[in-house]
C-alpha cells in the first residue's frame, strides 16, 4: 500500500487538466484513486467538493454539485482508503457486487448522471468488459448525447457498434486533447471560464540553476528561468546574474549555499569541473536531498552501475593527469594546481554520495517537464518553500 501510495504522488497535474479545471463542468468521474483533480482544484482555490465510492460501505449523502462548486467523485475508490481500491479482478467483483447489492451509488450522483444530457468520456479503455457493466450501472444509456475520442484508437467494430446502439454514443474524429481544447476555446469565447488562482510562491526565496553550458541543458535551463520567472520565483540563472567580470567562482559558491536548487543532470554536467564543484559546494550544506530538484537527461546514466564505475574512472584519470603534469613542474607558486588536485579529489571522494542520492529520488526528465508544463517542478518547489517557512515560524 506504502509503495502504491508513493507512486500516485508523482502523478502531478498538467496543462490538460488544468484546462479541464477551468471549464465549468457540474460533475468530474475519474476511475483512477489519485487526487490529481482533488490537488489541483485545492492548489488553485477552485470551490469544490470531492468524493470517491468505498465497497465497504455505504455511501454518506452528496452536496448537489453546480457549475460553481463541481463535484470531483472517485468511482474506483481514493488512495489513502485502502478497502476502497480497485487494484485486481477480485476487487473488481467485489465492487461490482456492492454496487449491484448491498450498497448503491450515493443518490445525489444517481440524479446528476440522470439529469446530466451531455457526457464526455475523456481517456476510458471502452474495450473493456466491465466498462460496458459500468456505464449500464451509472444508467448512462437512457436520453443522454455520450460523445468519445475516436482520432487513432484502434476499436474494433463491432465494439463501437455496441456503444453506439446500446449507449447512443458519438465517436468524434478528435483526440482527447482535441476535444477539451475545442470545448475551452468555446467557453473563453463566451467568458464563462472558472478565475484560476495563480500559486503565490514566496518571492524572496532564491531559486538556483545548475547545469552544463553549451549542451541540451542550456536550453532547458533557459525554460525553466522562463517559467519560474513566470510564476514569480526569484530564479537566479549564471549567464543573467553575472555581470561582465563577475566572479563566476563565487556565484558558484551561492548555488551551493542556496535553499532551492534546479540542477540539470547530463552527462556532460557529471564530468564537468565546474558543474561538479557546484554539486560539491551544495553537498557540504546540510539537507542537499531537499534542497535539491534534479532533472534528469536521458544521457545521464545515474541509475547505471556500469556506468557510474565509468564516471569514477574518469575522475580518476583527470586526477591522475594532473598529478601527472604536476610532478614534472617546479611546486612553488602552484597553489592553484594543488586546489585544483584537491577539488578533484574531493569530487571523485563524494561522487558515489551525490549519484547514490540522485539514483534514489524519483526524479523528472525533460520530456515529462515539456508535457506537464513544468507543474511537477512548480508544485514541488512551492511544497519545500513552504514546508520551510512553517519550520522557521514554529
Amino acid at each position: 500500500m506504502i509503495d502504491i501510495q508513493a507512486f500516485y504522488e508523482t502523478i502531478f497535474y498538467n496543462s490538460f487538466h488544468l484546462k479541464i479545471a477551468e471549464i465549468p463542468f457540474h460533475l468530474i468521474i475519474s476511475v483512477s484513486p489519485d487526487h490529481i483533480f482533488k490537488n489541483l482544484f485545492s492548489d488553485k482555490k477552485i470551490n469544490h467538493s470531492f468524493d470517491f465510492y468505498n465497497k465497504e460501505s455505504n455511501p454518506l449523502p452528496l452536496e448537489s454539485p453546480t457549475k460553481q462548486k463541481p463535484l470531483i467523485y472517485n468511482l474506483f475508490g481514493d488512495i489513502d482508503s485502502e478497502g476502497s481500491l480497485i487494484f485486481t479482478y477480485e476487487d473488481l467483483f467485489e465492487y461490482l457486487i456492492s454496487i449491484f447489492g448491498k450498497f448503491e451509488l450515493p443518490q445525489e450522483l444517481q440524479k446528476q448522471l440522470l439529469l446530466a444530457r451531455l457526457v464526455l468520456f475523456i481517456g476510458f479503455k471502452l474495450d473493456k468488459w466491465y466498462f460496458k457493466l459500468l456505464l449500464r450501472l451509472l444508467k448512462l444509456h437512457e436520453n443522454k448525447l455520450n460523445n468519445a475520442s475516436d482520432k487513432n484508437k484502434t476499436l474494433l467494430p463491432i465494439v463501437k457498434n455496441f456503444y453506439a446502439e446500446e449507449f447512443k454514443m458519438k465517436f468524434l474524429d478528435f483526440n482527447e486533447t482535441e476535444i477539451i481544447n475545442n470545448i475551452y476555446d468555446k467557453c473563453k469565447e463566451k467568458n464563462i471560464l472558472k478565475k484560476i488562482a495563480p500559486e503565490a510562491p514566496a518571492i524572496e526565496a532564491e531559486v538556483f540553476i545548475s547545469y552544463g553550458w553549451q549542451t541540451e541543458s542550456e536550453e532547458i535551463a533557459g525554460q525553466v528561468y522562463s517559467v519560474l520567472k513566470e510564476k514569480g520565483f526569484n530564479v537566479k540563472l549564471d549567464k543573467i546574474e553575472l555581470a561582465y567580470k563577475g566572479n563566476i567562482k563565487e556565484f558558484m559558491r551561492a548555488i551551493g549555499r542556496g535553499k532551492y536548487v534546479v540542477v540539470i543532470i547530463s552527462d556532460k554536467y557529471l564530468k564537468s569541473e565546474n558543474c561538479m564543484f557546484e554539486m560539491l559546494e551544495i553537498s557540504r550544506n546540510n539537507n542537499a536531498y531537499n534542497r535539491i530538484f534534479p532533472i534528469v537527461l536521458e544521457d545521464a546514466a545515474i541509475s547505471d552501475t556500469n556506468k557510474r564505475i565509468g564516471y569514477l574512472k574518469y575522475w580518476d584519470e583527470k586526477i591522475e593527469a594532473l598529478n601527472a603534469s604536476y610532478r614534472t613542474i617546479d611546486p612553488v607558486g602552484t597553489n592553484e594546481v594543488v586546489e585544483k588536485i584537491n577539488q578533484y579529489n574531493d569530487i571523485r571522494r563524494v561522487f558515489s554520495n551525490i549519484t547514490d542520492m540522485l539514483g534514489n529520488m524519483n526524479t523528472l526528465t525533460a520530456e515529462r517537464l515539456h508535457i506537464e508544463n513544468f507543474s511537477p517542478l512548480i508544485s514541488k518547489l512551492n511544497e519545500q518553500i513552504k514546508e520551510d517557512d512553517k519550520t522557521t515560524s514554529a
